[in-house]
């Protein structure tokens, strides 16, 4: 038990000190620390003396709503702290930590103290951890960088899949934290590899991806020809690329996809991600399409003044009203009922 306790805080701490080294300017990053921190204090638990074993507790059992911030800020495309969602978060440990001197862990505490105080964050704890690994796997795919895409997935998944195990563990008082300790160990191994892997963009995109020459290592010659036979297709892609969006109007298509637009062009949908990424400079698919149809929602809202907004919205893409405010006033900070007042006034 101690070789396996031992083996994980080392990990532990390593891979901290690259996270504090490389991210702490990020609230990402803030989070993350958290997250190791609170691992570290749940592989500790069974090595530390009874005096501190409260103040363990309390930390271990943060443990799941960072793991929702975590997912949150480091795969949506646009976090916003949801009222219901935090509110949800700050209950699966406050009112454990409030409740824990008046004994509401035990079966025989008062049931409403055992509910409030145990039980119900116990479910908030599972609800939060299942909402991580859902923003996980419905956010992934939008992210046009192919090489951070499989990491951050990678990356989060294991912690996720770790998590979920530890605690399991915790509330239902199973004696297996042997087992899980050296989990957490092999996790933070992967997560430590692909932190130093990845650097910076494995949290968060900070960096435009590099252009790799895969003929880097070929003969001079060999190289200058392939390199321009890759840039000639590129543009050859890109400029169909661009004809099928702003001359034939695909952009419009309702519930709109990268395997849509990919089956348009009879092309494998890493290339086509590959051309709007590094061609287009893009990092999300929604956001080049949002791009577009604001674009043409914008000339409509000017030169059709007689034409009401909702018919706009669903002649360029958009399912609902609802939908098309969001995405017109994420990109021109205003509504577009203010947009057309504020042109027509010019």
């Amino acid at each position: 038990m101690q070789l396996l306790t031992g083996f994980s805080l080392g990990c532990l701490t390593v891979v901290f000190l690259v996270v504090l080294r490389d991210f702490r300017h990020l609230l990402v990053g803030k989070v993350f620390l958290w997250v190791l921190l609170a691992a570290a204090a749940f592989v500790s638990s069974r090595v530390v003396g009874q005096e501190y074993q409260w103040l363990l507790g309390d930390i271990m059992t943060t443990l799941p709503a960072a793991f929702w911030l975590l997912c949150l800020l480091a795969f949506s495309p646009k976090p916003r702290a949801n009222p219901a969602w935090t509110a949800l978060a700050l209950y699966s440990f406050i009112p454990p930590a409030l409740s824990r001197p008046f004994g509401a862990y035990n079966a025989d505490a008062a049931w409403w103290l055992h509910w409030l105080g145990f039980k119900l964050p116990q479910y908030a704890e599972y609800i939060l951890i299942l909402s991580g690994l859902w923003i996980t796997a419905i956010h992934w795919r939008n992210d046009l960088v192919e090489g951070r895409r499989k990491l951050r997935v990678a990356l989060l998944v294991s912690v996720g899949a770790t998590l979920l195990c530890v605690t399991i563990s915790l509330n239902h008082g199973l004696d297996t934290r042997q087992l899980v300790a050296g989990m957490v160990g092999v996790a933070t191994l992967v997560v430590g590899f692909l932190l130093l892997r990845g650097q910076e963009g494995v949290l968060l995109d900070l960096q435009k991806p590099a252009t790799v020459s895969a003929a880097s290592d070929k003969e001079p010659l060999q190289s200058i020809v392939e390199t321009e036979h890759t840039v000639d297709e590129t543009d050859e892609i890109a400029a169909q690329l661009k004809e099928i969006m702003e001359q034939e109007h695909f952009y419009r298509t309702e519930k709109l996809t990268l395997k849509k637009l990919a089956s348009r062009m009879s092309l494998p949908e890493y290339r086509v991600r590959a051309i709007i990424n590094g061609t287009f400079n893009y990092r999300n698919f929604n956001d080049y399409v949002n791009q577009m149809r604001i674009e043409e929602a914008c000339e409509r809202l000017v030169s059709e003044p007689d034409t009401p907004i909702q018919n706009i919205a669903l002649d360029i893409g958009y399912r609902t009203l609802s939908s098309f405010n969001r995405a017109f006033r994420e990109l021109k900070q205003q509504t577009p009922t203010e947009y057309r007042q504020s042109r027509q006034a010019e």
